[in-house]
């Protein structure tokens, strides 16, 4: 029986026939549950970040760089030691990159310093990560702390960074190489995480259910792990997405000062920063344009894709961007 019901309908509910209904009683676990789609959180990040074409892309092409860089011209020269051909030549099929103005084939020492700018930038952005998230955690977290914490940073930032940096690498000028170049970045580099997760950390331990954890008896440390890093995951990863392309720009920085830890000269070794300043210090670029724009876009390539995987996967890890 099928009875339409409107503001218009008067209709006696009494007499309606009792054997058409079924009484099925109360339910309290169905009327609390709350029926959707199932949810997992990692799934939605990962099925995001996999349907975003921008960060396929880049992330084919960082898969294919660093392949490239960690099988090409291993064991080889960046610059040969008797160079006995032309140069400055432009690319071609034996030579894709071209020749540059030492004899040498640019491929090869491409690669070569891709490697090495690789390896540094890596090891920056660990220590980075590591000592930002220690030391910010720490220092948001524990109150008592905070004056030390700002002191400490007051002191290290008294002195310009560059300056510093440069300090330190003379200091060792007898013995200047990457692991001089990292001990020196790092002595400041991870100030700007442990600040922006120690402001994170004072924002979000006052909620609620952090403090129920503690009244509950749950330590400082695992409230920050399991509670508070998970809920700012997104702010971290933003901001590790630009300190790649910054650690990129460090090499090139460092080398164009005449303070980078692979010398110009170095016939064994190569990287992007030094590539580039060896050109910028002659004309031979003019004549042979090939031989800038070949470190230009490396440097520039490689800090745009990681910025740009960095970037889509922290929007990705935000929660608000899953329905």
């Amino acid at each position: 029986m099928k009875v339409i019901l409107n503001k218009n309908t008067n209709y006696d509910f009494e007499k309606l026939d009792s054997e058409l209904f079924l009484i099925v009683g109360e339910d309290k676990v169905t009327a609390e549950h709350i029926v959707t789609k199932p949810y997992s959180y990692w799934k939605s990040v990962f099925l995001k970040v996999f349907k975003n074409p921008a960060f396929l892309i880049s992330l084919v092409l960082i898969i294919l760089i660093i392949i490239c860089s960690m099988t090409i011209a291993l064991g080889q020269y960046a610059i040969p030691t008797y160079p006995d051909g032309p140069i400055n030549q432009a690319p071609s099929s034996e030579h894709w990159f071209g020749i540059g103005k030492m004899g040498e084939d640019l491929w090869n020492k491409t690669w070569i310093a891709t490697r090495t700018t690789l390896l540094f930038t890596v090891i920056i952005v660990l220590i980075q990560i590591v000592l930002g998230i220690i030391i910010g955690s720490i220092w948001g977290y524990n109150t008592r702390f905070d004056i030390a914490f700002i002191e400490a940073i007051r002191f290290i930032s008294i002195i310009p960074q560059l300056v510093l940096w440069l300090f330190i690498i003379f200091l060792f000028s007898g013995n200047r190489g990457m692991w001089v170049a990292v001990l020196a970045v790092s002595i400041t580099n991870w100030i700007g995480l442990a600040s922006l997760i120690r402001f994170q950390i004072l924002l979000n331990k006052s909620k609620e259910f952090n403090i129920a954890s503690k009244v509950l008896g749950s330590k400082g440390g695992k409230i920050i792990r399991k509670n508070i890093l998970p809920s700012i995951l997104p702010i971290i990863v933003q901001s590790i997405a630009f300190s790649i392309p910054a650690a990129i720009g460090i090499d090139s920085s460092l080398a164009y000062l005449g303070f980078g830890f692979v010398s110009v000269s170095d016939a064994k070794s190569a990287s992007l920063g030094s590539m580039l300043t060896d050109l910028l210090s002659g004309s031979d670029w003019q004549i042979a344009p090939h031989l800038l724009i070949v470190p230009v876009v490396f440097i520039g390539g490689l800090s745009l894709v990681f910025y740009i995987v960095g970037k889509i996967f922290a929007d990705s890890l935000d929660p608000k961007n899953h329905r």
